[in-house]
């Protein structure tokens, strides 16, 4: 298998494979960490309270791709980021990345789809041929032609790994990212605005009441057993 790893090629086997990937999903968690206590340290300073999401739940934040208004992580984070220029430019780079990715492929795919379009109906059309020892010369010589396709188009193909190869880290680390931004505002938010517990034990106790109540009603008019 060949990868790109720091602008390098390499080649690799399966259980350098599993290797990587397993060190990549260490260092994810990792760098979480990282990020999380550096953002719980800072924020005893700088954070913003009383961000906009968890005051009012009407404000439109389609201005930034994926927002949704029930998410309340995607809400506090959109909110962050229109006040943070690095976070906005960020979101403005990842709009960039995905609204531009399909037109840089688009020609490939075009290529590549019309291509197998043919050995898919030339493979059909041989399914369909009677003398078998024609069919097989034929079938020998499609094969061939699409292995060297496949020569041809290797360094797309590579390419294209490697893009989402990276596509998968980009949201990944945005996610990471997000949560490093947001965890600190929601746990000051639970903090400085928690409610008076007065009205809630007022219930409770209203409610041990009731069921005294109910109980001595119901034990005064349940009619008497004879044992």
């Amino acid at each position: 298998m060949i990868i790109f790893f720091d602008g390098m090629v390499m080649r690799i086997d399966g259980s350098a494979v599993y290797l990587i990937i397993k060190t990549a999903t260490l260092s994810l968690v990792a760098l979480l960490f990282i990020l999380l206590s550096c953002n719980h340290t800072s924020s005893k300073n700088n954070i913003q309270q009383n961000a906009k999401p968890l005051q009012d739940n009407n404000i439109d934040y389609s201005s930034i791709k994926g927002s949704r208004g029930d998410d309340l992580l995607q809400d506090i984070y959109v909110d962050q980021a229109t006040k943070q220029p690095e976070l906005q430019n960020l979101e403005n780079m990842i709009n960039h990345f995905n609204n531009g990715s399909q037109d840089s492929l688009s020609n490939f795919q075009t290529y590549d789809n019309k291509t197998l379009s043919y050995y898919r109906s030339a493979n059909k059309a041989l399914n369909h041929m009677q003398d078998t020892v024609l069919r097989d010369r034929l079938r020998a010589l499609i094969n061939e032609s699409n292995h060297k396709y496949l020569d041809t188009i290797k360094r797309f193909s590579v390419l294209m790994a490697h893009i989402d190869s990276n596509k998968i880290k980009i949201e990944d680390y945005h996610t990471v990212l997000k949560i490093a931004v947001t965890l600190p505002i929601i746990e000051s938010y639970q903090l400085n605005n928690i409610p008076d517990i007065k009205s809630v034990a007022n219930l409770a106790n209203e409610a041990q009441r009731l069921k005294a109540k109910t109980i001595q009603l119901t034990n005064k008019h349940l009619p008497k057993t004879n044992q």
